[in-house]
């Protein structure tokens, strides 16, 4: 092994050490109780080599969000323009499967003693995730504009919060649900609203998995 590769490789060691450390401490005591000197305590290593990779605890969490955004393009296929409404849920499907893969790191960072921050760039992740998908558009194409005084974005702002609250909820939660089964839930919510969820007959896209 080259020097190089003997460097990449320890840097990529202290970040895994100080990343699962901020993890672990959320979950004990949450974000903003948190102080760099907690976190290289638990992670067994200095302050100075800390400071050479971040900046502080926000700076942190800042590159933990960058890598499970990379870790979430890279779960999730894209969708065929042409694709059924069964095959439009795999997306959320595929969304669920990342989260629940990487269910400990969400957990702490979205849950009650989570990172405030993290949240909110998830949220407008997710934002960017759903106007970026095909079936959006193309639904609202073919519909009837009922309000047009209504800001373009908020309901895309809304249904950022019910997806996240989805996440927080199923990844709390004592029973086993899957992944397709929690992703059709949120489907059904999405497009056919309140009653659906609720499991009222309304039209419904996608099928329980």
């Amino acid at each position: 092994m080259s020097h190089a590769q003997q460097t990449d490789l320890r840097i990529r060691r202290t970040h895994k050490f100080l990343q699962e450390a901020m993890i672990e401490l959320i979950t004990e005591k949450g974000f903003e109780a948190i102080t760099v000197g907690d976190i290289v305590e638990r992670a067994m290593i200095n302050r100075t080599t800390f400071y050479r990779h971040y900046q502080d605890k926000y700076d942190l969490v800042a590159r933990i969000f960058e890598e499970a955004v990379n870790h979430m393009v890279e779960d999730m296929k894209p969708l065929r323009k042409d694709s059924d409404p069964d095959e439009k849920v795999e997306i959320w499907h595929q969304f669920f499967e990342h989260v629940g893969a990487h269910a400990r790191l969400y957990r702490a960072m979205l849950g009650k003693n989570g990172s405030p921050w993290f949240a909110a760039r998830m949220r407008e992740h997710i934002t960017r995730l759903i106007l970026e998908r095909e079936q959006w558009k193309q639904q609202a194409a073919s519909s009837q504009l009922l309000d047009p005084t209504m800001p373009p974005e908020l309901p895309v702002m809304q249904l950022s919060h019910v997806l996240i609250g989805t996440v927080i909820w199923w990844l709390e939660s004592e029973k086993n649900y899957t992944p397709g089964q929690v992703a059709t839930w949120f489907w059904r919510f999405a497009f056919s609203g309140y009653l659906s969820a609720h499991g009222y007959e309304v039209p419904l896209s996608g099928k329980d998995r």
